[in-house]
């Protein structure tokens, strides 16, 4: 199946889970990441804004922003993504495509000691990505050197998912019970 295909199949899977497994499916991936050893270790979590029907990331957001850590969230500029440190989620406004994005500041250069917390509509066993289609993700991550971290429900991981040159593949895909 081609990536539109798969996408489009995913997007309306993910749509049909209900809100209380998504809360319950939301925890379970909140605390397998925050019990990371890669998240313990990093000084710096670039994380994006949930929508509603992805896995919710305002409550990670707090807690590392709680416990002393940075946190920087994307904001879509031209056709690349830049990341903006945050201090509090009241750091955010509505941007481009509905998504809260960061009140311009100074952009994060530094990527040393951190992770990336990478959306995606679908990853397959091989910790491949779908992600929108618009490739902001893959265009970022391309010169990233931290530790990748897709994170998903386990009814949008799937067997394989054909990647081209432009797909950058995660280091993890952590999902309710279990990971990649």
């Amino acid at each position: 199946m081609n990536k539109q295909v798969l996408r489009k199949n995913y997007l309306n899977i993910r749509k049909d889970i209900n809100g209380v497994d998504k809360r319950k499916y939301d925890n379970d991936i909140f605390n397998r990441i925050i019990n990371l050893e890669e998240y313990k270790e990093s000084k710096l979590i670039l994380i994006y804004v949930s929508l509603e029907c992805e896995v919710n990331t305002f409550k990670l957001i707090e807690y590392t922003l709680n416990i002393a850590k940075k946190v920087a969230v994307p904001k879509c500029e031209e056709n690349n993504i830049t990341f903006y440190e945050i201090k509090s989620l009241k750091d955010l406004e509505e941007g481009k495509f509905g998504i809260l994005e960061p009140k311009a500041n100074k952009p994060v250069t530094d990527f040393n000691n951190s992770i990336c917390i990478v959306p995606g509509v679908a990853f397959d066993k091989q910790n491949n990505r779908i992600g929108y289609g618009k490739g902001f993700y893959d265009r970022f991550l391309k010169n990233y050197k931290g530790i990748k971290i897709g994170i998903t429900y386990k009814e949008c991981i799937c067997d394989k998912i054909d990647s081209d040159i432009n797909d950058i593949k995660m280091d993890k895909v952590i999902f309710n019970g279990g990971k990649l």
